[in-house]
């Protein structure tokens, strides 16, 4: 019986000269569900960045005739049944003289056709000021894909800008947080001794606390007249300062592991600083694990700005957040009369799904136990 082993050791060989990164690239692209998660991801930062373009109008815009209206559905076919170029049809309001309850009732006089690159609300980027918005009416008339709010305000445009500021605070606490878990574990578990002790001290004492009351107490200490963005940036600190920890204990027990490898024997035999060996042997053999635990806390901080903001001592207005949206919401009048404004929600819910599909699909490529 004849063996053919010119397929395994093309296979061999051609896996022999990848790097680890090229090896996690290719074992990543195979996973679909990761690149599922990655295009999801890649779609929503996307968002992030042109809000404003994407958006129709701008958050703090308002339709007064319109407050609580319904989503307008997009029509493209003609009352003859013929297709014809994409609309939408404003609402009349009714008033059921029993209940004195106000309905809106689609007004087929009332055609508001759509288009592609619009005049609208001036807005910035970068410094250079446009005016021209993804989608619009070509008269200039409003339209509300997803409804308004209890001020008449566009909950689509509100929801799309508020993904910028959502995921500004999480890219934001999730950078700090493994920046300052980086640095905290691997020089604790690198150096040891009395460091080692001292700062394992302080882990545990962050860790002890309980999270969400120790959340509320320092949220509620923010000063409530301060600007906006002073409150943001505290309620960022706030959120780094809680989550730091757990990456530090975790790479801490890695390094203690790794310095007693060969290669970083070798190293000290030769000379080289703890810098140097810290810088290219340390923290490059556990940027796998720091980067599977940024794409994981990344949705953990959407989540908790997101409930902390609908508590109403997170994000603050005029400042858009989905939390912020969701705190409108709070009473069951509100809910029951305008169920659209739990649109944020979906977000929240496709942008955890999103990340933490790309986080596995991640931790499944730079395991060096799993099979291509």
């Amino acid at each position: 019986m004849m063996v053919d082993f010119s397929q395994n050791a093309e296979a061999i060989t051609s896996g022999a000269n990848l790097s680890y990164w090229q090896l996690v690239r290719r074992r990543f692209v195979r996973n679909r569900y990761g690149m599922i998660g990655l295009i999801a991801c890649v779609f929503i930062l996307f968002t992030a960045v042109f809000a404003e373009f994407i958006a129709p109008y701008h958050p703090e815009t308002k339709d007064r005739k319109t407050i609580y209206s319904p989503p307008q559905m997009i029509h493209i076919f003609a009352p003859d049944g013929g297709v014809t170029r994409p609309y939408v049809m404003g609402y009349a309001e009714e008033m059921d003289l029993v209940t004195y309850e106000i309905t809106f009732v689609s007004d087929p006089n009332d055609v508001r056709e759509l288009a592609f690159f619009v005049k609208g609300d001036p807005w910035t980027f970068l410094g250079i000021e446009f005016d021209r918005h993804l989608i619009g009416t070509t008269d200039g008339s409003f339209v509300h894909l997803i409804g308004t709010d209890s001020l008449g305000r566009d909950v689509f445009s509100r929801m799309l800008i508020g993904t910028r500021i959502t995921m500004l605070m999480g890219l934001l606490v999730m950078g700090a947080s493994c920046f300052i878990g980086t640095f905290v574990g691997v020089s604790s578990g690198y150096f040891g001794g009395t460091f080692d002790m001292i700062v394992q001290r302080v882990v545990e004492f962050v860790k002890s606390f309980p999270d969400l009351p120790l959340y509320l107490a320092l949220v509620a200490i923010l000063p409530r007249r301060a600007e906006p963005m002073t409150i943001f940036i505290m309620f960022a600190c706030i959120l780094v300062l809680l989550r730091w920890a757990d990456l530090s204990r975790e790479l801490r027990g890695k390094v203690i592991s790794i310095r007693s490898m060969d290669y970083v024997r070798a190293a000290v035999a030769v000379g080289a600083s703890d810098g140097r060996i810290i810088r290219r042997h340390i923290v490059p053999n556990t940027s796998s694990h720091i980067i599977v635990w940024a794409t994981y806390q990344l949705p953990e901080v959407i989540l908790l700005e997101s409930f902390l903001s609908f508590l109403g001592v997170g994000v603050q207005a005029p400042m858009v957040s989905w939390g912020t949206m969701l705190n409108q919401v709070r009473d069951f009048q509100s809910l029951a009369a305008a169920p659209w404004l739990m649109a944020p929600v979906g977000m929240i819910v496709i942008s955890v799904l999103a990340f933490n599909a790309f986080g596995d699909g991640l931790r499944d490529a730079m395991d060096p136990y799993s099979h291509d």
